[in-house]
Parts: C-alpha cells; sequence; structure tokens
C-alpha cells in the first residue's frame, strides 16, 4: 500500500522528521507491516514496523541524506507498507554459561572459524 504524506514538511539537510499520512488500519494477528522507501523517492524511510494490535495514525520517518533542503509536499508518496505474515517462536531464557555450554559450529564469538581449527 502506497503511504502519502497527509501534511507538508521541509527537511533541512541531512535531517529527520516524522511524516504524518492521516490513516489508521488494522493489522491481523499473525501479521507485520513493515514501512519501506519508494523507488522513486530522493529520500531514506527510517526503520517502521507496525505490530498487530498497534491503533494509532500511520507515520513515517523521512531522512534527508543530502545537504540541501527537502521539501514534502501533502500529497507526495512518502512510502509503502507491506504486510507480511510472521512467526513468533517460543523464547526461553537462558543464561551466559548455558549457551557456552551448548556446541555450535558457529562456535562462542558467532563466526565459523573454531570450525576450522
Amino acid at each position: 500500500m502506497d503511504l502519502y504524506a497527509a501534511e507538508a514538511a521541509s527537511l533541512p539537510a541531512h535531517a529527520s522528521a516524522i511524516i504524518p499520512t492521516g490513516i489508521t488500519l488494522e493489522i491481523p494477528t499473525g501479521y507485520v507491516g513493515l514501512v519501506k522507501p519508494k523507488g522513486r523517492n530522493d529520500h531514506l524511510v527510517g526503520a517502521g514496523v507496525v505490530d498487530a494490535g498497534y491503533q494509532g495514525e500511520i507515520l513515517v520517518k523521512i531522512v534527508n541524506p543530502y545537504p540541501i533542503p527537502l521539501e514534502i509536499r501533502a500529497g507526495d508518496a512518502i512510502g509503502q507498507l507491506l504486510v507480511v505474515p510472521i512467526t513468533t517462536p517460543r523464547v526461553e531464557e537462558v543464561s551466559p554459561e548455558q549457551i557456552h555450554q551448548q556446541s555450535s559450529p558457529r562456535g562462542a564469538g558467532g563466526g565459523i572459524v573454531e570450525q576450522f581449527k
């Protein structure tokens, strides 16, 4: 779904701003909304996740990576929302000692160097 700016904004060079879209929607349980940039935009979109159950307005963080001001006009396409299914695994808390006792080809440092020694 394309997301459009609900109001105009001026971003100074190398600055960011939160731009309202004027819309709310309901993400179903088992899904998440990911706010992504549009290919034709000259700005970056900050990381954005819309969880199931969120009931507020969809806001888009715009980042101006350029050394000149960026003008956003009301009605400009500023991003897109992808609604994708997610799996939320059961998480078990363990101590660092328990992690080091388990064998893994990645080793304690997170890399695979240890298996080649």
